[in-house]
């Protein structure tokens, strides 16, 4: 190998560390002369408009910078070995290079199955969160922590981390003497934290108006349902509704029918999607639904009419799952119409059905031209119906499990049921799917409706 080449190699190195070092010392001199009040304001302006940040990118350029550095050190000792015969430095950083490399992978794959659980902690340890757990999480979902910040608020991050990356270089390079140094370091890292500091008081005061305006809407859609179950002689009903957030799409009512209130209309009602704009769907379908009920008794010509409306005045896309049953106490009869809704289910002696429609059963809002039909059932002393939506029966446990129709079904399949009140099923039946569910979320809204013939 020829020792004039490596010699060369060699100078060129020394020649790039030297242009860097003479750069470095540049640099340090116009921050020292911005300290006495010449060109700080300058390269204050040049730092204020930093170019936006792709976290993943700075990642990948850091990592590139480190190799290049290690390859560098390791062709510098290699070239003073061949040179100077003196092979020691040569071994041991390449020795060095070889377990950093070892330890990166390893920390890597540890760090990866960490993810979840660093993650977990945060979440559920509330007003006891360790050091340790905070610097892990915050390492390991930085990507992810960033994109979550909202797209006007990022530039106020990266010049806040440009302030504190300059205090670190401030205070390495010793900017002007006594105790200057540490007063244009903390000033330069105040700021930032300051900064960082009012992007958090301004995401949390936002969150905070965001839950006063879903905690009215909480109270507008409650207002609406029903405060009490309905007195209606041969039938003892019960009904609740629980939304997935401060706010749902579920939503159920009873109307009555005639002047002698013996024919109970209830409403039981799904809007695609959750939060505020299902809930405002919601309440606009229930208007829009007390409107029809005033023209009309029949379950099908209420949804039909009603299509019209949830169609003409929902976003495309945006479907509303409504049954709507009518109880007859001085026949007792069930005469329903379902858009696209959960079947009911009936209990009738030993048998356990779920009722199926006639007609379409497109949701409402899907067709501008959808006409419903109605079936009538026969009803009998002891029987029980349940009216609901998919959130009972999509509910999902940890193992992402749902509860499915068939658990329902043969919940209300089991003996002495016809002994209990509506009340107590209903009761019943949110436990069991609860105790099923156990400490996974509640994904979607649940909204049931028991009725028990006496």
């Amino acid at each position: 190998m020829n020792p004039r080449l490596f010699s060369d190699v060699q100078q060129k190195v020394e020649r790039t560390a030297f242009e860097f070092k003479k750069r470095a010392e540049v640099i340090a001199r116009e921050m020292e002369r911005g300290a006495r009040g010449s060109g700080l304001k300058g390269i204050g302006n040049r730092l204020s408009d930093p170019p936006m940040i792709d976290p993943v990118r700075f990642k990948k350029t850091l990592v590139i910078l480190l190799k290049v550095l290690v390859v560098v050190e390791l062709v510098s000792a290699f070239l003073e070995g061949v040179n100077n015969a003196q092979w020691g430095r040569f071994g041991f950083d390449l020795i060095l290079a070889g377990l950093l490399y070892i330890l990166w992978e390893r920390l890597g794959n540890l760090l990866s199955e960490r993810k979840e659980e660093a993650k977990r902690k945060m979440e559920t340890a509330s007003q006891e969160i360790r050091l340790w757990d905070a610097l892990l999480f915050s390492l390991l979902w930085s990507d992810e922590i960033y994109s979550d910040i909202p797209q006007d608020r990022r530039r106020i991050i990266v010049i806040a981390f440009t302030l504190i990356a300059l205090g670190v270089v401030a205070a390495f390079m010793k900017i002007g003497t006594g105790l200057m140094p540490l007063v244009i370091t903390g000033g330069l890292v105040l700021g930032a934290v300051n900064l960082l500091v009012w992007v958090v008081s301004l995401e949390r005061g936002e969150k905070q108006a965001l839950q006063t305006e879903l905690r009215l809407a909480n109270e507008v859609q409650t207002s609406l349902m029903p405060k009490s179950h309905p007195d209606i002689e041969g039938f003892d009903i019960a009904g609740l509704s629980v939304p997935a957030k401060e706010v749902g799409g579920d939503f159920f009512n009873y109307t009555c029918f005639g002047p002698k209130a013996d024919r109970l209309g209830i409403s039981v009602f799904d809007v695609s999607g959750k939060g505020m704009q299902a809930a405002m769907s919601a309440v606009f379908t229930s208007g829009a639904f007390a409107s029809e009920s005033r023209q009309s008794s029949s379950p099908a010509d209420i949804l039909t009419h009603l299509n019209g409306a949830v169609f003409s005045n929902s976003r495309r896309g945006q479907f509303v799952a409504f049954l709507l049953a009518v109880l007859d106490g001085r026949e007792r009869t069930l005469t329903f119409a379902n858009a696209g809704q959960t079947k009911p289910l009936l209990r009738s002696g030993d048998s356990v059905t779920w009722l199926d429609s006639i007609g379409v059963h497109f949701p409402l809002g899907m067709k501008e031209d959808s006409g419903f039909e109605e079936r009538t059932v026969q009803l009998a002393r002891g029987d029980i119906l349940v009216l609901l939506t998919d959130g009972f029966t999509d509910a999902m446990s940890a193992d992402r499990e749902i509860y499915g129709l068939e658990r329902l079904q043969h919940f209300f399949q089991q003996p002495g049921l016809e002994q209990r009140t509506a009340e107590d099923l209903l009761r019943a039946i949110r436990a069991e799917v609860q105790v099923y569910v156990g400490q996974a979320p509640q994904h979607d809204d649940m909204t049931m409706v028991v009725v028990k013939v006496t």
